[in-house]
Formats: structure tokens, sequence, C-alpha cells
């Protein structure tokens, strides 16, 4: 069974493990340490209670009213499994609990697979950024998801 729970610092390691595999450009296992220290940084993990492995994880920025979805990954050996969905989510929730209006993130224009899980979660393609990434050069393509604005109850 996975559990998701908030990013601790004895879970660094496991994370940058994880990017490494997963990620063409990913932080460093300091880069991941550093998001611990900032109130507007909200990571969680998603743990393997069986043997309390860490199988992966994602993080956003909210500033006000407007949250980034700064990484999100899955071990390879796990993925298939509905993790990447189960942590897309939380970050959705936890970014309109905070109060954004919308969630936005930056994802290769070739990968597919991230594209359909966010088209699924009702992300929109709002843009497109040349030569975003290297390792290999790709271009980025911006994609956003709004909230529903809940009126003020008088």
């Amino acid at each position: 069974m996975i559990e998701l729970v908030p990013l601790q610092m004895k879970d660094c390691e496991q994370v940058a493990e994880i990017a490494s595999a997963s990620l063409p450009e990913h932080w460093s296992l300091k880069g991941i340490q550093d998001v611990l220290r900032y109130d507007d940084n909200i990571y969680s993990v998603a743990r393997c209670t069986e043997n309390g492995k860490i199988v992966g994880f994602s993080g956003i920025m909210v500033i006000p009213d407007e949250a980034e979805l700064l990484n999100i990954a899955v071990h390879p050996e796990w993925r298939g499994r509905g993790i990447g969905q189960m942590l897309l989510s939380d970050m959705l929730k936890k970014a309109e609990e905070k109060g954004a209006m919308r969630l936005l993130l930056e994802v290769r224009k070739g990968n597919d697979t991230a594209r359909a899980l966010y088209r699924k979660n009702f992300f929109s393609e709002i843009g497109e950024r040349r030569n975003y990434y290297s390792n290999p050069t790709e271009d980025a393509i911006i994609m956003e998801r709004r909230f529903e604005q809940k009126e003020d109850i008088i």
C-alpha cells in the first residue's frame, strides 16, 4: 500500500535517487534539502507502507493566488500503478487549499505520458517555451489548471 506523507529531511536522499533515475534534468540532493527551508514549498512523498521505501515525490511552490508544480516523479520500478495520479491529486488539493486560483507547470513536449496525465486532470496547454530543456534540448509545454472560484458566503 502507498501513503502520501510530507517530505522530511530523512527522505531527501531517496528523493534525489528517484529524481536522478526519472528526470533528465533534476535537482541535486542539496537542492531537494533546500525546499524544506521555505514555507511556500509543499512537498509530499509516496511511501510504501510495507517497507518504508520512498517510491515517488511531488512538490509545489505557492505564492498568492498561484501555484507552480516544481517536481513530480515516480521511481521507474513503480510506474503504472497510479502513484503519479495520487501525487498530482495531492498537489492539486494542497494548491487549492492554500488559495491558489491556478496551478502552472512546464513539461517536455515529448513527454506524452505526463501530458496525458495532466490533460486527464483538466490542465490546458497555454504556451510553449522554445529550447527550455537541455540534455536533450527540447521545448517545454506550459500547462495550466484553473480552480473553480468559490464565492464568499455572506
